[in-house]
């Protein structure tokens, strides 16, 4: 009897530990609606920026939107955009896509969990690529092509990294990042012809900075999707905390940079973890 009792609480003891270790990861992968009211700040960009470049970001809002206002870009223009620039891309032998690597399995289901939690889904076509690089810590998309190299791969810590900054990619595509760009070009072309491709370029390279907020945007729509589907979101906060350690400030360079720094990031973030989830990223 004494035998049938023990047996019978170590069956429960065991059950009761089973469902603990489940609960702690319960939310991972269940889908939860985002908090009522969600706002995006940029007031923590102004300290991260010049005078002279927030200036020169005002100018160039008024004028693309003059230049581009009767512009159309579908997304399926997009979708070709990418299709293009991944042909053109592989001419480049620097440019390796590794399509062997068992991990591209969960790249996919990553990106096809993110996309299902687009609150209003553009019809873009999308995939994600591993490309071959374990120097460049980088992700980048265009018209619905993600690209994410190994060196950023292996920068992740975890999987609550990986989707906040594939969503990040998602989020170009979704708040009409690359269809800002692709309207600049059209324009480019329609008033200079031939050299409106190199207008464009010199215009990207001189206000590179302008183009922050979109930056940020991204961050906060990534974000978002991991939220939606029960990921941590304090843990980039870590991510760019520890790229922010060996990251130099120039104050020459910050006309030209398109990103924020890492440092401004991770407090914009926190703040925005803050204000909309009501949590205290540690």
């Amino acid at each position: 009897m004494k035998n049938t009792l023990l047996f019978l609480l170590l069956t429960v003891l065991i059950s009761c530990n089973e469902l603990t270790d489940k609960d702690d990861n319960s939310l991972k992968g269940k889908v939860r609606d985002l908090p009522g009211n969600m706002k995006y700040s940029y007031e923590c960009l102004k300290d991260d920026s010049s005078k002279v470049s927030d200036l020169w970001g005002k100018a160039d809002n008024i004028i693309n939107k003059v230049v581009t206002y009767d512009i159309e870009v579908t997304d399926e223009e997009q979708s070709r955009y990418g299709d293009t620039f991944l042909i053109e891309s592989k001419k480049d032998k620097k440019f390796i896509i590794d399509a062997e690597d068992p991990v591209n399995a969960k790249l996919q289901v990553i990106l096809k969990n993110l996309l299902q939690e687009r609150a209003k889904p553009t019809s873009i076509e999308y995939q994600i690529f591993l490309l071959k690089d374990s120097s460049t810590i980088n992700a980048y998309t265009v018209g619905g092509k993600v690209f994410i190299t190994t060196a950023m791969l292996n920068k992740c810590k975890n999987d609550d990294q990986l989707y906040a900054i594939i969503g990040h990619e998602i989020g170009h595509n979704e708040k009409g990042h690359i269809k800002a760009s692709m309207k600049q070009l059209k324009a480019g072309r329609e008033f200079f012809g031939e050299w409106g491709d190199a207008l464009v370029s010199i215009k990207r390279l001189l206000t590179g900075s302008f183009n922050q907020k979109n930056e940020l945007e991204a961050d906060y729509y990534g974000l978002d999707l991991s939220w939606k589907l029960g990921y941590d979101v304090c843990a980039i906060k870590s991510f760019w905390d520890d790229l922010a350690k060996g990251e130099q400030k120039e104050e020459w360079f910050d006309f030209f940079r398109t990103h924020p720094y890492s440092e401004t990031r991770s407090k914009c973030l926190t703040s925005h973890i803050k204000n909309n989830f009501g949590i205290s990223c540690k």
